[in-house]
């Protein structure tokens, strides 16, 4: 596959910094608008062997994290993977996010979090933090965990070996309607392979349960 669009969508943040009539006119970036279900398209999935076209490959956007970095989700390639999924606007920000189910899921007996008193303030801020991740395509690094179907089916008795992966999306438009992304995962010998996907229905922020890992730590 041609990584042009990819290579688009880094550069064209570059164009977020010009000064022209057209940014005037642009209006921040609400991070809602992907919260929603969307229909995958990916041939990489589509080839595999025992995959059904009949079911449907879908990816679920609920919410942000609770430091507000990223968008929470899950994603569901049937016969394949089924993971918990985490959006982020660059990949520090990733890194940050993914290392803090990690140390929750190593300290999960230990003393309970803090109570969030961020208030009113917080809240708007959560927003904030995706308002400048815009320029017509707003674009995400994410991080995957979950058991492949690969993996699980060499396993014996109950055991699953998680398995976290990296892609990135682009979506076609401020509204979130269609996107194209790319999906790593080493169980099945991808690389990049590409995933196409349009919005079936938006939702409101969801507080519908995702974990992370084999401890299963609440995202």
């Amino acid at each position: 596959m041609s990584d042009d669009w990819q290579d688009a969508a880094f550069s064209s943040r570059h164009m977020h910094n010009r000064r022209g009539s057209s940014n005037k006119s642009a209006k921040p970036f609400d991070v809602r608008k992907t919260f929603g279900s969307y229909s995958l398209k990916c041939s990489a999935w589509q080839k595999l062997d025992g995959v059904s076209i009949d079911n449907d490959a879908v990816l679920e956007l609920y919410r942000l994290t609770e430091n507000g970095e990223g968008v929470v989700g899950e994603l569901a390639l049937p016969g394949a993977l089924r993971a918990a999924v985490v959006f982020v606007a660059n990949r520090a920000s990733l890194r940050r996010v993914v290392d803090e189910f990690e140390e929750e899921e190593k300290s999960e007996d230990g003393e309970e979090d803090e109570e969030d008193e961020e208030g009113e303030d917080g809240e708007h801020n959560r927003f904030e933090t995706f308002e400048k991740n815009s320029f017509r395509s707003p674009k995400f690094w994410f991080r995957w965990n979950g058991v492949p179907a690969q993996s699980k089916s060499g396993k014996s008795g109950g055991d699953e070996e998680y398995e976290t992966g990296l892609g990135y999306i682009v979506f076609a438009g401020n509204d979130c309607r269609k996107f194209k992304a790319t999906i790593s995962c080493s169980s099945l010998s991808w690389k990049d392979a590409p995933i196409t996907g349009h919005k079936i229905s938006g939702r409101s922020e969801s507080d519908i349960p995702v974990t992370w890992g084999k401890g299963k730590m609440e995202m």
